[in-house]
């Protein structure tokens, strides 16, 4: 059984409960895992700012509690699999985010727009069914990040989709162009993508390749889930965007 650093002291099954889920970055690792995530890298991707001390104390955490369980690998990185105590916290992450995405205010703070985790949910979404036949490369472009970090790549083919920090070797078919917020706007279903474009999104490419680009993605998760009505009767949206606007 886990050891609680700190706990409610109470009987409560929500209590108890959050005496091991409500520590910083734990839900965050189970949503990881519950999105295809395997190994300590691809978790960590998905949550760039845990340090690597914390992420492994949390798996420790999880998997003497049961949640999860570590599996080694011989000559490669250990694999972390949810139990079917930790899959049933499906439930709970997708309740916990279309409450998040419904209620929550839609304008993102510049804290809440890192980069990597953006990109890295772009590349867990494709549809891989719908690439063309020969691999292709997507170069982001984000125009608010300086230096090189502004720049990654998406390698796209059938057997294999990458997030790279260079091109990985083939032609770039496509460019994306914009701003962190402008690309979150979309990719969570506050602006439609004819919206992105009239706000500063770009896409730089051949026709058809440009016409396909959206089809290639199943988009975030809960891009479906629409916002409620503000309390004052206007509804959340980007801020280049009127409220009247927004689908």
């Amino acid at each position: 059984m886990f050891a609680r650093m700190k706990s409610y002291g109470q009987f409560c099954s929500v209590a108890r409960a959050l005496d091991l889920l409500g520590e910083r970055w734990t839900l965050l690792i189970v949503r990881e895992l519950l999105s295809g995530s395997c190994r300590f890298g691809e978790v960590r991707r998905g949550i760039p700012r845990i340090s690597r001390t914390m992420l492994s104390a949390r798996f420790r955490e999880l998997v003497d509690a049961g949640v999860i369980e570590r599996r080694p690998a011989n000559g490669a990185a250990a694999q972390y699999r949810l139990t079917p105590a930790g899959l049933e916290l499906a439930g709970v992450v997708r309740e916990l985010g279309t409450w998040g995405q419904r209620w929550l205010p839609r304008e993102l703070r510049p804290s809440e727009l890192d980069p990597h985790a953006l990109l890295w949910d772009i590349q867990r979404r494709v549809r891989r069914d719908a690439l063309p036949d020969k691999p292709l490369v997507v170069r982001f472009e984000l125009s608010d990040v300086r230096g090189s970090a502004n720049r990654s790549y998406l390698l796209l083919r059938r057997s294999e989709v990458s997030l790279c920090t260079f091109n990985p070797g083939f032609p770039e078919d496509l460019c994306v162009r914009a701003d962190r917020r402008t690309l979150a706007a979309w990719w969570r279903g506050d602006l439609t993508l004819r919206q992105a474009l009239g706000v500063g999104l770009a896409l730089e490419g051949r026709r058809e390749t440009v016409r396909a680009f959206p089809s290639w993605f199943e988009r975030y998760v809960f891009a479906g889930v629409a916002p409620m009505v503000a309390r004052r009767g206007t509804r959340r949206a980007h801020p280049s965007v009127s409220a009247a606007t927004v689908s």
